[in-house]
């Protein structure tokens, strides 16, 4: 049954959150162990990375012209649901299960009327930041940046 009330959405957003904050969610363990031929691991996890942090930043793009009043409700709804989709979409190549779960609750959401004034809007917007920010600080953690960044030479610019 999808979730239609803000009040109740946020809820999952918090529960999602709570669990997730202080030990390695189950979603960040199969990712460590995801492969994908021929590129093994890393590519998977910072593809992953990157559908999570792009999400984030997409959410605050939307939440800034919910805050300004620029965009109507509906159509903030409609926008959060189409990306919101397409992330989720990216992260089911990881089978990141519990994530995109959640996700697709989050569809339910927005589809089905979600926020009914620009003022809930935000507010469901922030508890979707921090939910899936969360899981994009777990994921960012895997990769190890500073070793990649002593032993990777870019290629050199053409000419």
């Amino acid at each position: 049954m999808a979730i239609t009330n803000t009040t109740d959405m946020i809820a999952r957003l918090e529960t999602f959150t709570k669990k997730n904050w202080k030990t390695e969610p189950s979603d960040i363990k199969a990712l460590r162990r995801f492969k994908r031929p021929p590129m093994g691991t890393l590519p998977c996890v910072i593809y992953a990375n990157f559908d999570t942090f792009w999400l984030g930043e997409n959410m605050q793009v939307l939440r800034d012209l919910a805050r300004k009043g620029e965009m109507p409700v509906a159509e903030l709804n409609r926008a959060a649901a189409a990306l919101v989709t397409r992330h989720a979409a990216r992260l089911g190549k990881w089978k990141m299960a519990n994530t995109v779960k959640l996700m697709n609750e989050i569809v339910g959401y927005f589809s089905n009327g979600g926020a009914k004034s620009h003022r809930e809007f935000v507010d469901v917007a922030h508890a979707i930041m921090i939910a899936l920010d969360r899981v994009n600080t777990w994921i960012d953690g895997l990769i190890p940046w500073a070793a990649l960044d002593r032993k990777l030479k870019l290629t050199p610019a053409l000419r």
